[in-house]
């Protein structure tokens, strides 16, 4: 997966572009696979993109570098929402799944950000948590979202209770996604929708634009891995590539169902769907000697 940060030339291309599409455009979310906080014109950014009018701007972050010093500068900047990352129905799980970070320390930076937008008065950001739970076909319905695991619940109960907003989802295979055979096993979800029921619409490529830090402009937000590239917005306007003969074919192969590249493979129009499955063991746990 291409991870980098946004040139200042790229981001004002983007910019100048929200400036001409002001009234157009409701909501910015600045996070692509990587991690928004490791950009320290972020701040700047949020504001800038503020100021051209968008109504709603949202991030979404590990939380690892959500520090005393980051915290004011964020709460300053305008932005509305925030959505940290925590995995799992364990902290040792949520710690094997997302590789150098810490669930505990990741709590204490929600805390404190909390703690701060009380200080300040202040009822913005929004603070979010997303939590990918793994599927237990024997006990579990792909159907049915799971419960917020426990340790998230005692976390931000007492003097938190009701500071977050919990949003759970079970981990799904999406397209660009490398499966290790040693970790995972993959769950088709014969008991939902048939084959024959594969969808002819996708949101995504209706209603959204995804732009990556190099300027690139994807099919969607699942393309992590730049499969579908649509234009790059050093290049062209932005408007043009919305308009342009790659977004036209993209969308006309999926009123078709006559799929293109990742989209082959993609939860949100194929059918049955495909749940990742965590092997029992694979996580370490501790024994106290």
């Amino acid at each position: 997966m291409a991870r980098g940060l946004m040139k200042r030339p790229t981001f004002e291309r983007v910019l100048e572009a929200l400036e001409r599409q002001r009234g157009h455009v409701d909501i910015v979310v600045l996070y692509h696979g990587g991690e928004p906080l490791l950009n320290k014109r972020f701040p700047k950014m949020l504001a800038a993109i503020k100021a051209a009018g968008v109504p709603f701007v949202k991030t979404v972050s590990n939380g690892m570098l959500m520090t005393s010093k980051r915290i004011p500068e964020l709460l300053e900047s305008g932005l509305d929402a925030i959505e940290f990352s925590l995995d799992g129905g364990q902290l040792s799980e949520n710690d094997f799944v997302r590789r150098q970070s810490d669930g505990a320390t990741v709590i204490r930076h929600i805390r404190a950000l909390i703690d701060a937008k009380r200080a300040a008065g202040s009822e913005l950001p929004a603070i979010a948590i997303s939590q990918t739970r793994f599927l237990d076909p024997s006990r579990s319905d792909p159907r049915v979202m799971p419960q917020v695991a426990s340790y998230l619940r005692q976390a931000f109960s007492g003097p938190y209770d009701g500071e977050i907003e919990f949003k759970t989802t079970w981990a799904m295979r999406w397209p660009h996604m490398k499966v290790d055979p040693k970790i995972y096993d993959i769950h088709t979800d014969t008991s939902g929708p048939k084959d024959e029921e594969d969808l002819n619409l996708c949101d995504h490529v209706e209603n959204t634009i995804t732009i990556a830090s190099d300027g690139a402009v994807l099919a969607c937000c699942y393309d992590l891995t730049h499969c579908l590239v649509m234009g790059k917005v050093d290049e062209t306007e932005l408007e043009a590539i919305w308009n342009g003969s790659s977004y036209q074919e993209l969308r006309r192969s999926i009123a078709d169902k006559d799929y293109l590249s990742i989209c082959r493979r993609c939860n949100t129009v194929r059918r049955p769907q495909k749940y990742l499955v965590m092997k029992p063991g694979v996580i370490p746990v501790a024994v106290a000697s």
